[in-house]
């Protein structure tokens, strides 16, 4: 049923982030995850560039290069038959009896006797099949020809040593390693390394369709025509919009042109045509109060739309509106957008972008590693989602707060040499005004003014999102995000490092080392600080260690680390079975996950057990036990998903 005439609730941005991440969520929750598609390695080079990897690309039987190839053109000789400090003057070291190019698949002609008592040897090229039973390339310029080239003279400064100027079989990647991870989008180089890697295939992600449509008896396609037409404008929305979801490296865009806003069912067949072929779909104009603002009456009353919010509580972009529409076994995402070029922009970033991401990246299942329920997973999704990277900006000037909305304000940003942000306005912020982002590196999020704080002042420090031209900036999580919890106290977050060695060896302590690796892989999670609460060591009886570990001033986390000695494993399995049995809530995943961090730093790691887990005494603390070694990338490899982990085991 239609909504038309009603006045929506203004809802705040945070709000409403976390209702199109929910959303997205639970149509892949529903579907089972995104679509995959297989491509042929041998599809042409534009079919496969730039899409992600759905699975790793692992490297064929024998690796790369498959054969033993020579580095240098020269010859190739058997390195025992040949003693460099015998070679005189005068004669020759060996005899030519063939030449070998990159390139030749026939074998070799079949070896025949020296026609001397020399050894043999082959011409060879760069890049050509070593003969079996030759190990040793001489370079051309290290050997002296004879003149009719039947034979050679290895000159004494040649270095004379098995597999010398070899590749080897497999030297480059090595048998069963994987050649390109899942989620790496195929750039240049990868499109050489699929093609080295033997994959007579590769599973991609399907990009997601996102259509682009334009509304307004007031739009004409350029600039030329504005002139001969008084009262029109150019539309603007559809080629930026078009060209920034390009951008995103998310998606396939679709043009689906302009269409009048003073025709309802001509509106409708435009709309339900895209719903057909696009995932998601972004209409400008035609959805605030007037009587030609007809989208959610179509959107809802016409293609039986579920609205989810009709505005939000900010400037700019009040009006924006998000609907659901079903269609076939899927649904449809649809974000309708004020007409100012300016919120469609930014409400791009806001709401599209983030959507975007679960779309395509599909959900971790790790994150939901302690939840079973479907509502808990889209809880747990919706909060470690990756939404738009952000900084901590500083005001070099005063700035006039609304009274209303809070601002989402352009401005420039400059680093200065402490590392600080100082933030600067691009100038007038009207929402038309779209030469206010030609200059903007990032949006000030600025509060609703008040009559005891009616001004941001110099000084003030305020999040920042950032939208570009600002460099590399870390990936942030919906929960660790500054904007979307700028309200929320950020209490310090409390370990306890456990070390334990085995109460019959007499091994020397490394709790302050530890201390210092889970400090540095913790301080890669932004919610709040991190402080170490208690650290001891345990040297008894393993039946005593849950009790000795969870004793520990009340900590949000317990890392239980093991000390590495020779013939350590079976005890390291044995501490990981004892806590396994104490905890609640096992995530198998993110202990995995840990386990991999820990493999990257030290691969000695992988002989280790590795546990996460829920301790469920006084308060609830999560428990991880790894091994000494790689210690700081296990935990590392996990600090994104620990806090939130504890906050949804507690509940």
């Amino acid at each position: 049923m239609s909504n038309e005439g009603t006045v929506h609730p203004m809802i705040p941005v945070p709000e409403a982030i976390r209702i199109v991440i929910r959303e997205t969520a639970k149509i892949l929750l529903e579907q089972g995850g995104h679509d995959t598609k297989i491509i042929s390695s041998d599809a042409p080079w534009s079919d496969i560039l730039n899409s992600v990897l759905d699975r790793d690309v692992i490297m064929s039987k024998p690796g790369y290069p498959p054969h033993n190839a020579s580095i240098m053109d020269g010859y190739c000789i058997r390195s025992e038959e040949f003693d460099v400090s015998s070679v005189t003057d005068d004669d020759f070291t060996h005899q030519v009896i063939d030449k070998i190019y990159a390139g030749d698949n026939e074998p070799l002609k079949k070896e025949s006797a020296s026609e001397s008592n020399l050894p043999i040897a082959y011409y060879i090229t760069t890049g050509a099949v070593i003969p079996d039973s030759f190990d040793c390339v001489v370079p051309i310029e290290l050997a002296k020809v004879s003149s009719d080239g039947k034979h050679i003279q290895i000159q004494k400064t040649a270095t004379i040593q098995k597999n010398k100027w070899i590749r080897l079989v497999g030297c480059d990647i090595s048998e069963g390693s994987v050649v390109l991870p899942k989620g790496h989008r195929i750039d240049p180089i990868g499109l050489g390394l699929l093609k080295q890697s033997g994959a007579e295939s590769i599973y991609v992600k399907r990009p997601i369709v996102v259509g682009v449509l334009s509304t307004g008896n007031e739009l004409i396609l350029g600039s030329k025509e504005n002139a001969s037409q008084p009262g029109k404008i150019p539309d603007v929305n559809r080629p930026i919009l078009l060209s920034m979801l390009s951008l995103f490296g998310l998606c396939e865009t679709v043009d689906l042109g302009m269409e009048r806003d003073d025709d309802v069912n001509a509106m409708a067949r435009s709309i339900d045509a895209a719903l057909e072929k696009c995932d998601v779909i972004i209409t400008t104009g035609g959805i605030s109060m007037g009587e030609s603002d007809i989208l959610e009456r179509v959107l809802v009353g016409q293609c039986g739309g579920t609205l989810h919010f009709g505005r939000m509580h900010m400037k700019p972009g009040k009006p924006t509106t998000f609907v659901t529409i079903p269609k076939g076994d899927s649904v449809r995402l649809i974000f309708a957008m004020p007409g100012n070029p300016v919120s469609g922009i930014v409400c791009t970033q806001l709401l599209v972008k983030p959507c975007l991401n679960v779309l395509f990246n599909g959900i971790d299942e790790s994150v939901a590693a302690l939840q079973s329920d479907v509502e808990s997973r889209l809880y747990d999704i919706v909060e470690n989602a990756i939404i738009h990277p952000e900084i901590e900006g500083t005001l070099s000037h005063d700035i006039k707060l609304d009274t209303v909305r809070p601002e989402y304000h352009r401005v420039t940003i400059e680093t200065l040499s402490d590392g600080t942000h100082e933030v600067s306005t691009t100038g007038v912020q009207r929402s038309s005004r779209l030469i206010s982002l030609r200059d903007s590196m990032g949006l000030l999020v600025l509060p609703v003014g008040n009559p005891s704080k009616p001004n941001a002042l110099k000084g003030d420090k305020y999040p920042v999102l950032i939208t570009g031209g600002f460099g590399t900036i870390k990936e942030v999580r919906l929960m660790d995000s500054m904007h979307l919890a700028s309200k929320r106290e950020k209490k310090a977050f409390k370990i306890a490092v456990v070390e334990v060695i085995p109460k019959e060896r007499a091994l020397p302590s490394a709790l302050d080392f530890l201390c210092e690796q889970v400090q540095s892989a913790m301080s890669g999670s932004n919610s709040g600080s991190n402080v170490i609460v208690s650290k001891k060591t345990f040297q008894g009886n393993l039946d005593d260690l849950y009790s000795f570990s969870v004793d520990s001033n009340d900590a949000d986390l317990i890392v239980v680390s093991c000390i590495s000695f020779k013939g350590a494993f079976q005890y390291h399995l044995d501490v990981s079975l004892t806590l396994r049995n104490r905890l609640e809530k096992i995530a198998d995943a993110l202990a995995l996950r840990a386990r991999q961090g820990a493999a990257a730093q030290d691969p000695t790691s992988v002989l280790f057990e590795s546990l996460v887990g829920y301790a469920p005494d006084e308060q609830g603390a999560i428990l991880v036990c790894l091994s000494d070694k790689g210690l700081k990338g296990g935990l590392g490899n996990i600090c994104g998903q620990i806090k939130y982990a504890l906050i949804v085991a507690r509940r």
